[in-house]
Parts: C-alpha cells; structure tokens; sequence
C-alpha cells in the first residue's frame, strides 16, 4: 500500500468510521481502504491500548494528522 499524493508506505494513521476504515496520511491525503474490515481494525487497534476521541478533527490533531507534520516519517 502506498500514498497515491506522497508516495509514502507508512506512518499512516487508520480511521474507522462505521463500517468503513479509512487510512490517512500525514500529507493529508485520505482513502479508503477496502482490504481492512471492522474485524481487521479491532484487531489492530482495539483492547485496553484502543483510543476513541470526540470527533476525527480531534484525533486528527491529537496525533499530528491535521498537516503540523507534513512530509516527515516519525520513527
């Protein structure tokens, strides 16, 4: 999988919404991701370590994804 606007192959950040997951990109760029169901995102990302925000907008902010680190890979 890589950034269709960047070109980038990591450092995302996977968003579920309904039924849906989306993956967004530190460039700003946001699909969505068919190949990843519910099952797969709370696998993934649920239990004890899972956070849920107020909105997107808040998480988008609380983890760097509103364009404050465009163009750079965090390790």
């Amino acid at each position: 999988m890589m950034c269709s606007a960047c070109r980038a192959r990591r450092d995302w950040l996977l968003i579920n919404h309904g039924r849906n997951v989306w993956v967004r990109c530190r460039c700003g760029n946001q699909w969505l991701e068919p190949e990843i169901d519910r099952a797969d995102f709370d696998a993934l990302v649920g239990g004890p370590h899972g956070t849920t925000y107020p909105s997107v907008e808040a998480g988008l902010a609380a983890l760097g994804f509103d364009g404050v680190f465009v163009g750079i890979y965090m390790e």
